[in-house]
């Protein structure tokens, strides 16, 4: 019990931490209105295009996929706000007094990775659908329904692909400690790297292994002819990948100086 309570009291500290911050309130507000905005314009787009006859829609297009496009541009922005969340400490030397407060580093590492991956599993289960419903709407007549074959467990994959993405970053940020140098790293990861890979025929199989690429296919409704990886399969995938993450942020913080 007293272990339990010595948690939670360092939860509730990072959690008040984490909520004096101006940027926390502001990245999570951009992660939903990126999602939905881009969601929407994406859809209005494509419609266009299909009324039109516009040979630049894609083959596999399907309207349900379409509704997460939004979501996964406003991964983007979930990821800068657990780099900001983790890394805020090492910035100005405030991490040495956390430690001073909280000796067992282990207990004060799991504080910071419960508030966020708490805070990003929150924003996700409203962004996710509401994203979804207003890329849909902006479909019209291609629209599909919340209770479409395939989409309410694309729905539950989205979320948990979020927040499981916010939990791989915050552990790699602890391992590479500044914010600077974390984004540095994570962005081109997440968001560059694997769109590179996935038009060299030779590294396309180890694209679709990477975090934000198996987190796709986690969200996705429609089955592709060449698809790699199950949404089961991407699920383990991402799973095996945010294990590693936070394994490596403990043992960085429990083995070195900070």
């Amino acid at each position: 019990m007293r272990a339990a309570a010595t948690f939670v009291a360092v939860v509730r500290s990072e959690w008040t931490k984490a909520r004096t911050v101006r940027s926390t309130s502001w990245t999570l507000l951009l992660t939903f209105v990126i999602s939905v905005g881009v969601g929407v314009v994406n859809c209005l787009s494509v419609k266009k295009a299909i009324e039109e006859g516009s040979s630049l829609v894609r083959a596999d297009f399907h309207p349900a996929d379409a509704g997460f496009v939004g979501v996964g541009m406003g991964q983007l922005v979930l990821v800068v706000f657990v780099v900001l969340l983790v890394c805020g400490e090492y910035s100005g030397g405030m991490i040495r007094t956390s430690l001073t407060a909280v000796p067992r580093r282990g207990l004060l590492y799991g504080g910071k990775l419960a508030v966020g991956a708490g805070l990003a599993l929150a924003v996700s289960l409203v962004t996710v659908p509401v994203a979804f419903l207003a890329s849909e709407r902006a479909l019209g007549s291609l629209a599909v329904p919340l209770d479409g074959p395939g989409v309410p467990r694309a729905l539950v994959g989205a979320v948990v692909g979020m927040t499981l993405i916010a939990v791989f970053s915050g552990g790699v940020a602890v391992v590479l400690r500044g914010a600077a140098v974390s984004l540095g790293v994570l962005v081109p990861f997440h968001f560059v790297l694997p769109t590179l890979m996935l038009n060299i025929p030779g590294l396309r199989t180890i694209a679709v292994h990477l975090p934000t690429q198996a987190g796709a296919r986690i969200m996705r409704v429609a089955e592709s002819g060449d698809a790699t990886l199950s949404p089961g399969a991407g699920l383990i995938v991402l799973l095996g990948w945010t294990v590693a993450a936070t394994l490596g942020g403990y043992v960085a913080l429990r083995t070195r100086d900070v």
